[in-house]
């Protein structure tokens, strides 16, 4: 009786825990769930200005990551930079390996671009967003280590 108790409870804590995660479409822009990751994230209102939204999370197990890409005009990137707190200056490291590749987030469009970011006192959450004006292209990256 015990093991069957033992059992049903580790069930229960997975699926709790499955149920928790984030909601998101990181295959098809614009749905309602990357417009709530959007407003979860930046906290506010995904303005007429975006479009082409894309979300992911990774919130299974001890770290997280989110990832967001979408097409904004330089006033919705000042507001989020703003927003967030973030000072643009070259990192001092590469997070290689932290983002997930998808058609709409590709390492290589990113890597000459200089990022607006910040991280927590314990230097192990950091909020990144990369911007491309020529394509108007935002590329955020939020992640804990």
């Amino acid at each position: 009786m015990k093991a069957i108790l033992i059992r049903f409870m580790s069930i229960a804590a997975i699926v709790l825990s499955l149920l928790a995660c984030t909601n998101y479409d990181h295959d098809k822009p614009d749905t309602s769930p990357n417009q709530k990751g959007f407003e979860r994230h930046f906290g506010f209102a995904v303005p007429t200005s975006v479009s082409d939204l894309y979300y992911f999370a990774d919130e299974l197990g001890a770290d997280v990551t989110y990832q967001l890409g979408f097409q904004a005009n330089q006033e919705t990137v000042d507001k989020i930079v703003s927003d967030l707190g973030l000072g643009q200056e070259e990192l001092k490291t590469t997070w290689t390996g932290i983002s997930y590749e998808f058609p709409w987030w590709n390492e290589a469009d990113i890597e000459d671009l200089t990022p607006y970011w910040k991280s927590n006192q314990d230097n192990d959450y950091y909020w990144v967003l990369w911007y491309d004006p020529t394509s108007q292209r935002v590329y955020y990256l939020e992640f804990s280590l």
